[in-house]
This record gives structure tokens, C-alpha cells and sequence, in this order.
């Protein structure tokens, strides 16, 4: 039965979730698209959760070319003709990505788009341009919810375009084995951590090696939790950030995430800072990031980042789906 606080369902979305990565490689397995020239660099553009596959793949070390993020209007400088340009949208109507793939379309650039519909699916079927249609179960999952059919889908297409690592696939579906592997675990992580989290304002922290995830659990904690948080990563954050802490104003509550692969002197400044810390009366939390591959080790700690802001939302008494204030201010823009 679905939790009156969560009308929409979320929880049943967080358990069926590690299914979404086979579903998306599937979406993508009839494709058979190939890019006018040859592909030195792709550029995702997507806004929200429309872009955080391209940078987890990116963070799994999945890819063979290099990837950057575009999270804005039009396109950067950095485009050259021997890009390939992603537009991905998960709902098909982000008017950052609609930008960014019509001025690739004019540039005349390798271009693909992404999307469970809208706006973004018509452009591409009216321009010649090929799509990928996110099959989306159920209709009404908030579009951050959605990464591992985003991942699926770009595994398979870009291994066989030859921009992903040869195992990239093989490596996918063994990730689905080791999250339904892990699964209750990771929620009762999370959920235990959730409850500590009440009356402070999360501080999510990382390595650089795990800066996309750290960002993604912050993220997760606004929108599905309806409360400030922020994240840093090590080594740059004990340059600028920790002195911050000199004067904390308001409860924290600094969760680090650490694998023990991590750089040693990484691995030290985290043990450094959460003393540090400590002292000026910050509650620290260390979750320790596990798992066989790197993007094993990826997903494991984003699923334990679900499950914390999906119970802290209702320990706050919110409803975790819908961004109301997202909304509103879309409606102002207009």
C-alpha cells in the first residue's frame, strides 16, 4: 500500500530501480545510427536529471573520448565538428536543451536526442535526427529518478559507436545483479542516516574520484527532501571550505563519502577534517563507498543517497515527488 505521504509512489520507483538500466539498453539495442565523422568529444546537454548519466558515466570511467557537461542555453565554445552532441531531456520540453539542440542542428553537428517524449522527440522525428525514447515506468517518475535508464540507453549505443569502454555493457548488467544483491542494505543505510538528519542541514563530501555523486545525493536531498543541503569534494575543499567552519552558524551534519581507494593523502584529509570538525561541534558521518567495479561502487552509494532523502522527506512531513516550487518559477519565466 502506498504511503500517504507518498501519493505518487516514490518507494516502489527506488526498488524496481536497478531494472531501469536493462530497460534502457534495450531502448537502444535497434539503433543503428552512425555520426557523419569521426567522434573526439561528446557533449551532454541536459538539465536536472536529464544530465546526470552522462556524468556518472563519465565518473565510472565507462568512456573511451572525452565528456563534458553543458547545463545552459545554445552550446559552449568548446563544440568543434568533431563533436557529438547529446540533448537530453527526460521529459522532452527543457527549453535549455531545446536551445542547445537547434543550435547544434544548425551548426550541422553529429546530434542525437534523448527523451521520454515531448517536445525533443518531434523535433528529432521532423529533422531526420535520431532518437531515443525513454520507456518510462511508471508515467509519473519525477525525471531524477529516472538515471538508469539514461545509462542503459547510452552503454549500449556508445559501445557500439565505439566510445565506450568494450565491457561497458557486460559491466551494466552486472551492476543490476549487484544492486538487487545489495539493495536492502543500501535503504537501511540510508533510511538510519535519514533519521539523524532531522534537524540539521546536510553537507554531502567526496573526493574528486566521486564529485558527481556527492553533487547527485545533495540534489536528491533538495527536491525529494524539500531541504537546503550542499556538498565540496577533497582535496579543493580543506583550501577554501573548511575555514567556513571557523564560526558554524546552524546545526550540520557533514556526511563524507569515502572509499577506501581513494588517494592516501585523501583518505587522510578526511580523517583530519572530520576530527577538525568534531571539535567545532559538527556531527560527522563517514559512508563507506563499496562494491567491485567503479561504477559498482558509483551506484551502490547514489542508491544509498535515495534512500536517506526518501525517508528524510517523510520524516519532514513532505511528499518527496513533486517540485512545487520548480513549477512555479517555470511559470513565471513564461
Amino acid at each position: 500500500m502506498t504511503n500517504p505521504k507518498d501519493p505518487q509512489n516514490m518507494e516502489q520507483v527506488l526498488l524496481d530501480s536497478p531494472k531501469q538500466f536493462i530497460d534502457g539498453i534495450k531502448a537502444a539495442s535497434n539503433n543503428s545510427w552512425n555520426p557523419p565523422y569521426p567522434i573526439e568529444k561528446i557533449q551532454w546537454c541536459g538539465m536536472g536529471g536529464s544530465w546526470m548519466a552522462g556524468a556518472l558515466l563519465k565518473e565510472a570511467n565507462l568512456l573511451t573520448v572525452p565528456l563534458e557537461i553543458h547545463r545552459s542555453y545554445g552550446l559552449p565554445n568548446s563544440v568543434t565538428d568533431k563533436t557529438l552532441v547529446v540533448a537530453s531531456s527526460f521529459s522532452g520540453n527543457t527549453e535549455e536543451t531545446l536551445s542547445a539542440y537547434d543550435e547544434a542542428k544548425k551548426r550541422g553537428l553529429a546530434l542525437i536526442g534523448v527523451a521520454s517524449g515531448g517536445s525533443l522527440e518531434e523535433k528529432c522525428k521532423n529533422d531526420g535526427v535520431p532518437f531515443l525514447k525513454i520507456p518510462v515506468n511508471p508515467p509519473t517518475m519525477q525525471p531524477r529518478c529516472g538515471t538508469g535508464y539514461f545509462v542503459g540507453i547510452f552503454a549500449q549505443l556508445l559501445s557500439r559507436l565505439g566510445l565506450a569502454v568494450p565491457d561497458a555493457v557486460n559491466q551494466i548488467e552486472s551492476l543490476v545483479a549487484h544492486l538487487e544483491t545489495t539493495k536492502d542494505e543500501a535503504r537501511k543505510q540510508g533510511e538510519e542516516l535519514a533519521l539523524q538528519l532531522v534537524s540539521s542541514t546536510p553537507i554531502i563530501y567526496s573526493s574528486i574520484d566521486y564529485r558527481y555523486v556527492a553533487r547527485i545525493w545533495k540534489i536528491k536531498i533538495n527536491e525529494n527532501s524539500k531541504t537546503a543541503a550542499f556538498w565540496n569534494y577533497f582535496p579543493e575543499l580543506n583550501h577554501n571550505e573548511m575555514v567556513g567552519w571557523t564560526q558554524p552558524h546552524g546545526a550540520f551534519h557533514v556526511i563524507i563519502l569515502r572509499d577506501e581507494k581513494d588517494h592516501p593523502s585523501n583518505l587522510k584529509r578526511m580523517e583530519i577534517t572530520s576530527s577538525v570538525l568534531q571539535e567545532k561541534g559538527i556531527r560527522v558521518s563517514m559512508v563507506a563507498i563499496e562494491g567491485g567495479t567503479k561504477l559498482e561502487r558509483v551506484f551502490s552509494t547514489l542508491l544509498i543517497g535515495d534512500w536517506l532523502s526518501y525517508r528524510l522527506a517523510l520524516e519532514l512531513q513532505v511528499d518527496p515527488s513533486p517540485v512545487a516550487m520548480v513549477e512555479d518559477f517555470k511559470k513565471r519565466l513564461k
